[in-house]
Parts: C-alpha cells; structure tokens; sequence
C-alpha cells in the first residue's frame, strides 16, 4: 500500500466518522426537544392548566364588567 493509497483510506475514514457524528448529533438533538417539549406539558398540567377556562368569572354583586378607555394626560408624562 503507497502513501496516495494510505490517504484515501484515511480520509474515507475521517468522513465516515463525521458523519456518523453528525447522525448521533441529530438524534441526540431530537431527543432533547422530545424530552423538553414532555417536561413542558407535564408542568403545565400539574400547574392546573386543565382548570383554567377562558370564561370571565362574575362580577361582584351589584357591579357589571364594562370595558373602560384609558386616556393618558400627556402634561402627567413630563419629568419635573
């Protein structure tokens, strides 16, 4: 086996290697986003996302919930 023989062989080596680097480095990228994304939802259902509903809970009695527009009196803005 010559020198030119012995590189090829080394480099066909080098890039087997990085590519199977590569691959591990990927699945190990797709694990971490499966075992964060589980970690996520675990914590959000035991936090009592299940019980949270997107209704308004009553007003207290004898008031109503009305939508109020806030104005903003720009001289209150200005710094001393």
């Amino acid at each position: 086996m010559n020198y030119q023989q012995l590189e090829q062989v080394a480099m066909r080596a080098m890039i087997f290697e990085a590519v199977v680097g590569l691959i591990i480095l990927i699945l190990l990228f797709w694990a971490t986003y499966w075992v964060i994304k589980a970690g996520v939802r675990d914590g959000i259902r035991e936090a009592g996302g299940n019980r949270r509903t997107h209704e308004r809970p009553p007003a207290p009695a004898g008031y109503r919930w009305a939508l109020v527009k806030e104005t903003v009196d720009a001289q209150d803005l200005r710094a001393d």
